[in-house]
């Protein structure tokens, strides 16, 4: 780089100025000692003189100025200016940047920048720029997308720049190098095409982000359609079923806010649209939920999805908590957009506000709700990820930010006994799962089986010590308490089970899988046998993966004879055999409501009569053998009470009758474990996960 380019450089700020079109002309040999000095000294001033570089132009803000600090550039208010609670002003341009020389060359290699690209935007936009007054207004015409298509354009651009620049560094002895013409030959140009005189595409996009539009008021260009249940008493009892269930577990919403903004809505009086739009989702979620008619829950939503854009017009914590709502609802509809992709958005959108960061605010409310936004993304993300076999959005690692505080909903603290104890408990309890899940699935080769015993024996520490110190809130005693005991079960589940990193778990392990499944599943059945059962895909998976772990350890029981040795996993024999029936059931029923899942039902009911029909034809072994208890054994070990279904298995579970032994396939261990990937990518096809 000359001296000259560098005191441009300084004069110019960010903005990269190299040309696009033909290479910088190398300066003459012998350059006038006038060509370097400001214009305000005068010409005699000899060649030997030292060169009085041009002062460098501020493009920082007033106030970063004035502390000396440097300036980020960020639109509207720098990063400063924001801490400070400022206006983020600059000053005019003054008579310095007015007066500065400027090299001849470097104002033709500008030119040259601007006719090549107002070209772009002519030739991707269609829009001539070339007479239009610098800052005319171009909304609405031309492709709104062509911005994106420039590294493309990039890429693709004729090389003979590229050539020209070649040539301009080869030696030359009739002094300064010409341009070649447009149509000289890229023969020398670089394989790629792309040359060092293309602009710098980072800085572009950097600018269009540093510019983005402000956060603004959002505009009620007309009234948006309402929709209403036939009162307000109707729409408090169906709304508090969402929060007596949603609510304790994704707390993003406030009891108390939202009933004020129902009475509102329900009085007539003009809201934003983002209110309109929660009142509409809530109310949509809330219907599934309740298992009311589906049709009515449909209008709902069709009318949320009218004021969804203004919603997340702007990057703020409404829009997070709009995506969080519209989560929900793809989680309990059949359609909707994926709510993988969803809560991708909602994460991005969260970590680009900072909501996972540490940080105070002016309003202890408003550092709650972000609180309670975040964790509540957290959760859903934790739970979509493991359902669905795919990697976590977020690193426990980069969290700073605290569990929320338990307020209740006049803002009085009640530790142990608010609102908030369940979900800050529940993610309490995710924090565990994570590691967890983060530990056994992964594509790292595995460990030492004794580091995984040690590692286990850890995490199942933390596990019961969750369990046992969990605070109930008396209001929901019965809610708590039973879904704490899922979500344990659900967690050991998770840890025991064959996995990437511990594909031949122990006896303990063993044991407490089958354990923690026949917990799942009466779980599943009391919930269905009170009309309560949520028939989403979530339940779906929860249903299968317990009934094939169910499988897998009764196929454990199964070697453990045929190797002439004691059954590892003892169960109460008619506790288990209920629990299957009430998976085969649950499947049947689904079934009926979700297109697909026959076929699913059917599978496991070929897997268990296989299972059944081979311990069947084995009781001499069993009876040879004492019974034992197994090496590793530890306290906090499940017992579950009896499912109450039918006392026994239907004959189609055991043996046909026939008196011949079902064929048994080799690879059924292999299967049953490796039908949990196979059931996570078939969910996630069908049901556009």
């Amino acid at each position: 780089m000359t001296h000259r380019d560098a005191d441009f450089r300084h004069q110019l700020g960010k903005f990269r100025l190299e040309s696009l079109s033909s290479p910088p002309v190398p300066p003459p040999a012998s350059p006038p000692s006038s060509y370097l000095l400001p214009p305000h000294l005068p010409a005699s001033v000899t060649t030997n003189s030292t060169p009085v570089r041009s002062k460098r132009v501020s493009t920082a803000c007033d106030f970063c100025r004035k502390r000396k600090k440097k300036c980020d550039f960020r639109y509207p208010n720098c990063s400063a200016c924001t801490r400070a609670g400022v206006r983020c002003t600059i000053p005019p341009p003054g008579p310095q940047v007015a007066n500065a020389s400027v090299p001849r060359d470097q104002l033709e290699n500008l030119q040259n920048r601007v006719r090549w690209l107002e070209e772009v935007v002519r030739h991707k936009t269609g829009i001539p720029v070339a007479d239009r007054p610098t800052g005319s207004p171009l909304e609405g015409e031309g492709d709104p997308d062509w911005w994106y298509q420039v590294p493309g354009l990039m890429m693709t651009r004729d090389t003979t720049a590229a050539a020209a620049a070649a040539a301009a560094s080869r030696p030359s002895t009739t002094g300064p190098t010409s341009v070649p013409p447009a149509s000289s030959s890229p023969s020398t140009s670089s394989p790629s095409g792309v040359g060092p005189d293309l602009p710098n595409v980072g800085e572009i996009f950097r600018d269009q982000l540093e510019h983005r539009r402000p956060s603004i008021a959002r505009p009620i260009t007309s009234a948006p359609r309402v929709l209403r249940l036939a009162s307000l008493e109707e729409a408090d009892r169906v709304t508090a079923q969402y929060f007596d269930s949603m609510g304790y577990q994704y707390p993003f919403l406030q009891r108390t806010e939202f009933r004020t903004q129902l009475q509102s809505i329900y009085a007539g009086e003009s809201v934003p649209p983002e209110t309109h739009y929660t009142y509409h989702i809530t109310i949509a979620i809330a219907l599934l939920i309740g298992s009311a008619d589906g049709i009515q829950a449909t209008e709902f939503y069709r009318a949320s999805q009218e004021t969804l854009p203004l919603a997340l017009q702007n990057e703020d914590l409404a829009a997070v908590r709009a995506l969080l709502s519209l989560a929900l609802y793809t989680m309990f509809a059949t359609s909707g957009p994926s709510v993988w992709h969803v809560l991708g958005t909602a994460l991005r959108l969260s970590m680009s506000l900072g909501l996972h960061k540490a940080r105070t605010t002016a309003s202890l409310v408003e550092e709650e709700l972000a609180k309670r936004a975040f964790w509540s993304l957290y959760n859903l993300d934790r739970l979509i990820a493991s359902t669905l076999g795919r990697p976590l959005g977020l690193a426990d690692e980069d969290i700073s930010v605290t569990l929320p505080r338990e307020f209740n909903d006049d803002w009085t603290e009640a530790p142990g006994t608010s609102a908030m104890t369940i979900p800050v408990q529940v993610a309490r309890l995710r924090r565990i799962f994570s590691r967890i899940y983060r530990y056994l699935y992964n594509n790292q080769p595995p460990p030492p089986p004794a580091e995984v015993a040690v590692t286990l024996r850890h995490f199942r520490q933390e596990l019961d010590d969750w369990r046992r110190l969990a605070p109930v809130y008396p209001p929901a005693l019965l809610y708590s308490t039973s879904y704490y005991d899922y979500l344990f079960a659900t967690t050991l589940l998770l840890m025991y089970r064959p996995s990437p990193r511990n594909p031949t778990p122990d006896a303990f392990s063993i044991v407490s899988c089958g354990d923690a499944s026949v917990q799942v599943t009466r779980s599943y059945w009391d919930s269905y046998s009170v009309g309560k059962l949520k028939w989403i895909w979530l339940t779906l998976s929860q249903i299968y993966f317990a009934g094939i772990t169910i499988l897998w350890c009764l196929h454990q029981n199964l070697r453990a004879i045929q190797e002439g040795q004691a059954p590892v996993w003892q169960p109460d024999d008619q506790t288990m055999r209920r629990a299957i029936q009430a998976v085969v059931v649950l499947l049947e029923e689904f079934g009926k409501r979700r297109p697909g899942v026959e076929r699913l039902a059917e599978t496991f009911r070929q897997q268990t009569t296989m299972i059944f029909s081979h311990l069947a034809y084995t009781p001499e072994v069993q009876q040879s053998q004492p019974p034992s208890t197994p090496a590793q054994s530890q306290p906090h070990v499940l017992v579950a009470p009896p499912v109450p279904l039918a006392p026994v298995l239907d004959d189609v579970l055991l043996v046909d009758g026939s008196g011949n032994v079902p064929v048994m396939d080799p690879q059924l261990a292999e299967q049953l474990f490796y039908s949990y990937d196979w059931f996570q990518e078939e969910m996630a096809t069908f049901y556009t996960l």
